[in-house]
């Protein structure tokens, strides 16, 4: 009796076939095929934790958005997504439609150098006396 289920659960692990089951790999988009990007973005109108929250909830329920991370007190967010499913427009586009506005933060310089909106008083170069 054992070794039927584990036969059975392991053909349940390793099903290549095209059939549903929660371990297959989806046919139609081999995960070879996937093209996952990450994108910042700045987001306005937040005024609490729950609001993140409301943002995190309508991206989930986007097609291709694989992870995203709303920060409420930088009023940022990270999104990861593929897009072959999903644009960086129709991702704002998300936001917007959850009562945000939401922009692509411009995350490096020509040098590569990272550049924030507005530089923390610890970045500004200090005048030499």
């Amino acid at each position: 009796m054992k070794s039927i289920i584990i036969f059975l659960v392991s053909a349940t692990l390793f099903c290549g076939c095209g059939c549903k089951t929660a371990f297959a790999q989806n046919q139609e988009k081999p995960f070879a095929m996937a093209k996952v990007k990450v994108a910042e973005f700045i987001v306005t109108g937040m005024t609490c934790q729950d609001c993140a929250d409301h943002i995190t909830s309508a991206l989930s329920k986007k097609s291709g958005v694989v992870k995203s991370d709303v920060k409420f007190p930088e009023n940022t967010a990270s999104i990861t997504y593929d897009s072959a499913f999903v644009s960086e427009a129709e991702i704002i586009r998300t936001i917007e439609g959850a009562g945000y506005k939401a922009e692509v933060k411009e995350v490096a310089s020509k040098s590569g150098i990272k550049k924030d909106l507005a530089p923390h008083a610890c970045c500004v170069p200090k005048k030499k006396s």
